[in-house]
């Protein structure tokens, strides 16, 4: 018996997948002991949505950011003042999702890495997680996250870890946390899974992403935060750990890196 529940750290519950039928997927949730979803900001333009959403149910929270391959479609993607002035909401719980992403914004380098700059500068003043976006671009994101550290200390979550051992150290270097999603279960993800027992027991998160990468097997499907109970299951077998101590730590890592969570 599971005393303590799960919480996924990043979904995007405004997405149409998910939002259509929303009385649903919380439901679902609750039926899997998901009872707190953070759902995440990638676009200023609508994310209206999303807090509206928190504001009508006691389990969502939201984020505040600009996902990599969204800065040229939101003007706003370097604005501190409304970044920071949005952030101070009540269930607003962290910065992003934000980073850099060369797998599809190649044509967009110079605005993502300001867009990105622009957000630890805002997770550095309040104190509130950064949720980091990293694909393909392992390199110039150590260099943006090392630079940036020194010039003060932040908190992060490498969000739905896909890149390289390297990143993952740098990662814990810098003391952030590292999360994962569905992709960790999938069988050509061998690296990954070696990189996930690694992490340290009070450095690991969980999350799903959705409505992308449902664990196997569900993989293909619609994904949905009720899915956080296949993914943590999978990454307690491979770490070799009791489920329920390891439900138990992820609930402990989760509430304090988001520590307005309630």
């Amino acid at each position: 018996m599971m005393t303590d529940y799960l919480i996924d750290t990043h979904a995007h519950l405004d997405f149409s997948e998910l939002y259509y039928r929303i009385e649903e997927i919380l439901e679902n949730a609750k039926n899997n002991n998901v009872k707190r979803i953070i759902s995440i900001s990638t676009n200023l333009n609508k994310i209206d949505k999303i807090i509206n959403l928190s504001y009508k149910n006691e389990e969502i929270f939201f984020t505040v950011g600009i996902h990599p391959n969204e800065v040229l479609k939101d003007k706003n993607n370097s604005n501190y003042d409304l970044i920071k002035n949005i952030s101070k909401k009540g269930k607003c719980v962290g910065i992003g999702e934000c980073g850099l992403d060369y797998h599809y914004g190649r044509d967009s380098i110079k605005e993502q890495k300001i867009s990105f700059i622009t957000q630890i500068n805002v997770a550095r003043d309040t104190g509130l997680p950064l949720i980091i976006h990293s694909r393909d671009a392992d390199e110039d994101m150590i260099d943006i996250l090392t630079s940036e550290f020194k010039n003060g200390p932040f908190q992060a979550i490498l969000h739905c870890f896909s890149s390289g051992k390297e990143l993952a150290l740098c990662g814990l270097n810098l003391g952030f946390y590292i999360s994962f999603s569905g992709i960790v279960t999938f069988n050509s993800a061998k690296e990954i899974q070696e990189i996930a027992v690694l992490v340290p027991n009070d450095k690991i998160l969980v999350e799903t992403d959705s409505p992308y990468l449902s664990p196997t097997p569900l993989r293909g499907s619609i994904n949905e935060p009720k899915n956080c109970y296949l993914t943590a299951k999978f990454l307690s077998d491979i770490r070799k750990s009791d489920f329920n101590d390891f439900i138990s730590q992820l609930y402990i890592n989760s509430n304090k890196i988001f520590d307005k969570l309630y």
